[in-house]
């Protein structure tokens, strides 16, 4: 006699019905909604948030994160153009050359070829003093970028304390009771302690 063993219910993250009524998506075009699915149920599974706040919560130092990480590619992705940009000027009007796309392609991919390196040396450069170059060109973006960086930074810091508020405060309230009682029994030994002094005390006799 075989048993039927019901299927495993996978693990799904549903979005907050605050994100439903606003229709947002948090996942941008060109990003892949699978990956911002799989990190926020980590997430939701480290924190271990069950609560629908907990969840909201937790969902929003994910997201948090996701930003962090989205500013990060940006300078990477800044200082890629600017190295392209250095090694193939754009032409007239700043469109985009073919050269100059090709070169950002292989950037990106990190595929550094023979023409590649004979292009950098064209232009008496080296891979240290390209990035350099470039570095130093894109530097008023790269501030701006940290910046935000920063900003989500704090803004992480206060969903991760307000998420430690609402899940301590059961265990704070517990504590607080317990101290309570124990104090209440403190002070309960320390009147019976006197009553028990003033019982064995002897009577003042006249005169005395």
């Amino acid at each position: 006699m075989t048993t039927r063993k019901t299927p495993a219910k996978s693990v799904k993250a549903a979005p907050f019905p605050i994100t439903k009524i606003l229709g947002n998506s948090p996942v941008l075009p060109g990003e892949s909604e699978a990956v911002y699915q799989q990190g926020l149920i980590a997430t939701v599974q480290e924190l271990g948030a069950t609560t629908p706040l907990q969840i909201y919560l937790a969902e929003k130092i994910y997201e948090c994160l996701w930003w962090m990480c989205r500013y990060e590619n940006q300078k990477r992705a800044t200082l890629i153009r600017k190295m392209a940009q250095i090694l193939a000027p754009s032409g007239a009007g700043s469109e985009v050359t073919e050269l100059e796309s090709a070169v950002t392609e292989h950037l990106h991919s990190n595929v550094i070829d023979d023409d590649l390196n004979e292009l950098i040396a064209k232009h008496k450069l080296n891979m240290a003093s390209l990035i350099q170059k470039a570095m130093s060109h894109s530097r008023l973006e790269h501030i701006s970028l940290d910046e935000m960086i920063a900003v989500k930074a704090k803004t992480l810091a206060g969903f991760q304390a307000s998420y430690e508020v609402l899940v301590n405060r059961k265990v704070n309230a517990e504590r607080m009771r317990l101290q309570n009682a124990l104090m209440t029994r403190d002070l309960g030994a320390i009147d019976m302690e006197s009553a028990d002094v003033a019982a064995i005390k002897p009577p003042k006799t006249p005169g005395k």
